[in-house]
């Protein structure tokens, strides 16, 4: 049986008004926030100025108030709560176990091929991109560079030299003119 609480005095019967009015009002700004701040905010012109942030922050208090009001929770608690992924910790039986068991090595199984797939993937890129250069590919392409800058050749000239191997195959400047090796004509 419930005991019976003492009459309230005038003025805890006031204070008690004044909050249900306060309250009443904060949740009717609060609708008012989450649809007027978004609005306001998407009129004519649109820019990102402390204006429009102050409306982003107003929409988002809006928000909290109204989650907290309705949940006890805020926006960001609601949004990071923890869920249970399993709803029954303990199975009822030992042949349930066994099929949890079985099934979680299943998938694991699974995990482990997929993986296995990426990797392999990912190799195949890799030996697509970067073709037969070595781990040390940066070391050697700074020496060349360096050999190439104390012979007296710009980095334009490098560059040209570059671009001329990929597009010939590597072959020959002196085969394509038909010169030989020694650089004369036969």
């Amino acid at each position: 049986m419930e005991t019976p609480q003492p009459p309230l005095t005038p003025d805890q019967r006031f204070a008690l008004e004044q909050k249900a009015k306060y309250e009443s009002f904060a949740r009717k700004a609060a609708f008012g926030g989450v649809i007027i701040c978004p609005l306001i905010a998407f009129l004519p012109p649109r820019k990102l100025d402390l204006y429009t942030f102050s409306l982003a922050v107003g929409t988002y208090l809006s928000a909290d108030h109204l989650s907290d009001s309705y949940t006890n929770r805020g926006l960001i608690e609601n949004a990071f709560r923890k869920v249970r992924f399993n709803p029954i910790p303990d199975l009822p039986t030992d042949k349930a176990r066994e099929t949890q068991e079985r099934l979680r090595q299943e998938r694991l199984e699974k995990d482990g091929e997929a993986m296995q797939k990426a990797n392999d993937e990912k190799n195949l890129l890799h030996r697509l991109w970067m073709g037969n250069e070595g781990p040390d590919w940066k070391e050697k392409r700074i020496a060349e560079e360096r050999q190439a800058l104390e012979e007296g050749k710009t980095y334009t000239g490098m560059i040209l030299d570059q671009i001329w191997e990929v597009w010939n195959w590597d072959k020959n400047k002196g085969a394509e003119d038909g010169k030989n090796e020694d650089g004369k004509k036969p």
